[in-house]
């Protein structure tokens, strides 16, 4: 990517946020029956989890660093952190259940 160019600086700098944005974008087609709200946390969450592990993930797995490995790592964690979101839900309904029990 030619950094050069206003386009290709904008690219570099949130490349990594919009490849983990459309990850948790596209993940939600996986995850069913959820609310507005629900869907909401969730893609916030596979967003942040792209934005904030990348740069740890490349770094932990010795991956190559240049622009299009992050880009891709990026895209993987968003779409694979909304996993998470099942599980935590049902977690809090057990916790929220048993308090209120």
């Amino acid at each position: 990517m030619d950094p050069t160019t206003a386009g290709g600086a904008l690219a570099a700098k949130f490349g990594v946020a919009f490849a983990g944005f459309v990850g948790a974008i596209l993940s939600l087609s996986f995850l069913k029956g959820l609310t507005r709200g629900q869907a909401f946390c969730a893609v916030l969450t596979g967003f942040s989890c792209s934005v904030f592990l990348t740069p740890l993930l490349v770094a932990y797995f010795s991956l190559p660093a240049d622009v299009e490995s992050r880009y891709g790592v990026a895209f993987l964690v968003g779409l694979l952190a909304m996993n998470l979101i099942p599980g935590v839900k049902a977690a809090l309904e057990r916790l929220l259940a048993a308090r209120s029990a």
